[in-house]
């Protein structure tokens, strides 16, 4: 037995017994679907949860990072907005939530992918709910046209994110496709440091980076190109003031906000 293989079966030992209720192959791997209590689960891989969904409340987002991320909504009027990677669909539920209006562009590689969240994880179908299949950078390049008020990028492979959009390409490509003031919204690994090459890009791309640490592993940064200088502590107080069942946990979150200093 592999070093991989004995580690995830001692995972298995000591984690709450799953129901799988679906598991398809495509050329990227697997794609399973599981149960636990009233959650749904979809992973890439037997130890790492891609998305989770709340049978009880599918809207309301589960993970830390999908909160932060709509974090950004408080920071810009209300606009179209892209979604780079589906997965499960727990950020496009809960913003279709919040404003059942906006029009949203959503870019996911794995055909797949999107049947199985179609089929077990609620997605809104809408007029105005656009789903593309194909690779991020494809679809940016392609530039149709549209500016977006936010970009949500969320790209990840089965056991660590994607590489791809820590590029400073790929943040030149999300910039053109931003409106004056809109907001990157990425979710990251961890804190750029000074010395790192994302650090840098971010900075040679943008004018204004702030970073929000999610308390369980993830880091959401947070990066616009605009003529007014955002104060922090506004940021912060904006942020706080969402409220709902889609933005709990907000005011602590909000609070955690930082500038990429």
């Amino acid at each position: 037995m592999s070093f991989v293989e004995d580690i995830l079966v001692k995972f298995r030992d000591i984690e709450p017994r799953r129901k799988e209720i679906a598991r398809e192959t495509d050329d990227y791997g697997d794609i399973i679907v599981t149960e636990y209590k009233h959650y749904r689960m979809l992973r890439f891989d037997e130890l790492n949860e891609q998305s989770k969904m709340s049978l009880h409340s599918p809207s309301a987002p589960v993970h830390h990072y999908i909160k932060a991320m709509s974090m950004a909504v408080a920071w810009q009027d209300e606009g179209p907005a892209l979604l780079l990677g589906l997965g499960g669909g727990s950020l496009l539920r809960a913003l279709y939530a919040h404003h059942n209006a906006i029009a949203m562009d959503v870019v996911e590689l794995r055909p797949q992918v999107l049947q199985v969240a179609r089929r077990y994880f609620t997605l809104p179908e809408a007029e105005h709910i656009t789903y593309y299949l194909e690779n991020a950078v494809d679809y940016l390049r392609r530039d149709n046209g549209a500016r977006y008020a936010f970009i949500f990028s969320d790209l990840y492979l089965a056991y660590s994110m994607d590489p791809l959009q820590g590029t400073e390409n790929f943040l030149e490509r999300c910039k053109a496709s931003l409106r004056e003031g809109g907001w990157l919204v990425l979710n990251y690994l961890e804190v750029p440091h000074s010395k790192t090459l994302l650090y840098h890009a971010l900075y040679r791309v943008f004018n204004e980076v702030f970073f929000c640490r999610t308390g369980s592993g993830n880091v959401v940064i947070y990066a616009t190109h605009s003529h007014t200088r955002y104060q922090l502590k506004a940021l912060r107080t904006q942020a706080s003031g969402l409220t709902g069942e889609i933005f709990g946990e907000m005011k602590q979150l909000s609070a955690r906000l930082e500038r990429l200093a």
